[in-house]
């Protein structure tokens, strides 16, 4: 009964409806929510803590984990657990993370099915996670994660309904949408400053290549709601492997092919060997006529279809538009253009240039020189957050990277300096280490440098 009244009821508490109707505020929202769990609390306050309640939660919680990869219905069964476990037990955030989730994955099962998806389904999932987050000790959630905090996962569900409205060509919806990501807690102030600076680094009309949904819903983000730098072309490498995303682009004429509608339809990934690429330097910019590198992938990889389609890409646009990816893309996405080729480092984004290992140094201390210093009291805290900890600990490896470029030139004390000032700016204190792991290699890094400037 209680949970009839809970699928009953649930849709009318629903927080907005886009554009042409009235959206409920964020306090209406939550009092909505206490008015259904203030009867539920009274009901089921005795099983939330019962043994039988955290052995049926654990089972739900493991059933999800193993539904990776699965089509959007194998989260019918569990997703209805977890439900019913919420009403018996709607005072634990963690219950409601997971059943955000499961509605999530119902609706997005996988980004070909993007399109597909609802927006009664991306706010009751929003709602959840925003449940988990209200219910957690100074809005801090500490239970259990599927890879996301949740407050991550609210910009995920609302960006990939503005990636849906996007694509269908309903810009206004798109961008209603990213406004809901960010009145309900899923942009950070700090980490909204970090991906300005990415954009910064940017020309105007360039082509940015990024990986991951935070780097490409907050992106979405600054150029659909704050207008800011919109004529950066952001691309999803990870959108890139669906059917129906390159061929948004390609008729969009965001992203210029060799091939049409139909060869484009055609690409599927392959067993990827050792490859050298060539790019015409069809511009005539200053530099080498072309540039020529090797690829060399680890055994047993396969070359993606977003890698087939990148590499077109490249070699259709020819340096007339400028290209940049996001530095902490991995090699292999990026066709293992690094600064050891014809990658430049820009400070928080690598640039292509017809020119072989172009970073320039000293362009470089200049550019870190100019990043944000973090402030928790200016900015908003971030700390609550891992995924905010993650994104901004980018800081500290783009002056890693810059010790490590003045090592490479045998500039020790350089290096050293660099590895400094990285310190003074951006203190454990004020930025920690997203995991033991990263602070372990920082300290060997550093510890290397600190060594060879001394013996030099």
């Amino acid at each position: 009964m209680l949970l009839e009244l809970f699928a009953i009821l649930w849709p009318q508490l629903q927080p907005g409806i886009p554009l042409k109707g009235v959206q409920l505020s964020i306090m209406m929202r939550k009092w909505c929510f206490m008015v259904l769990c203030l009867p539920l609390c009274l009901v089921a306050s005795a099983q939330g803590d019962s043994a039988a309640w955290n052995t049926a939660f654990q089972k739900a919680k493991n059933e999800l984990r193993s539904l990776g990869g699965k089509p959007a219905e194998a989260y019918v069964a569990t997703g209805r657990s977890l439900e019913e476990l919420a009403v018996q037990n709607p005072g634990n955030p963690e219950v409601w993370y997971f059943l955000g989730n499961a509605i999530d994955k119902f609706n997005t099962s996988s980004l070909e099915n993007l399109h597909a998806s609802k927006l009664t389904l991306a706010r009751r999932a929003s709602d959840c996670f925003v449940n988990s987050i209200d219910l957690s000790k100074g809005n801090t959630y500490t239970g259990e994660k599927i890879l996301f905090d949740p407050h991550t996962k609210i910009l995920s569900v609302w960006g990939a309904q503005a990636e849906r409205y996007l694509s269908a060509g309903d810009k206004d919806s798109a961008v209603w949408c990213l406004q809901q990501a960010k009145a309900y807690g899923g942009v950070n102030a700090s980490v909204s400053a970090y991906f300005k600076q990415v954009l910064d680094e940017c020309t105007d009309s360039a082509y940015l290549f990024t990986n991951g949904d935070v780097y490409f819903y907050y992106i979405s983000y600054l150029q659909l709601v704050e207008n800011y730098k919109p004529h950066v072309h952001c691309i999803s490498l990870n959108f890139l492997n669906t059917q129906w995303y390159p061929e948004y682009l390609r008729q969009k004429g965001s992203l210029q092919f060799a091939f049409g509608k139909d060869e484009l339809a055609k690409i599927r990934s392959k067993k990827w060997r050792q490859e050298t690429f060539t790019v015409q330097n069809k511009a005539g910019i200053g530099g080498d006529t072309a540039i020529v590198w090797k690829a060399t992938p680890k055994d047993d990889s396969y070359m993606l279809r977003s890698d087939i389609i990148l590499k077109d890409f490249l070699q259709e646009n020819g340096f007339k538009s400028d290209v940049y990816f996001a530095a902490d893309v991995p090699e292999n996405m990026r066709l293992y253009l690094g600064v050891d080729n014809y990658a430049a480092l820009q400070g928080l984004t690598l640039k292509i240039v017809p020119n072989w290992r172009a970073t320039s140094l000293t362009y470089l201390e200049n550019r870190l020189a100019m990043l944000n210093e973090l402030s928790p009291e200016d900015d908003g805290d971030f700390t609550f957050n891992k995924d905010n900890i993650q994104v901004l600990n980018n800081y500290r490896f783009a002056y890693t990277a810059a010790a490590d470029l003045a090592m490479s030139q045998n500039q020790l004390k350089a290096a050293e300096n660099i590895l400094l000032f990285e310190e003074k700016k951006y203190p454990e204190t004020l930025l920690p280490f997203y995991a033991d792991a990263t602070r372990k290699w920082f300290d060997g890094f550093k510890e290397k440098i600190l060594t060879a400037a001394a013996d030099h």
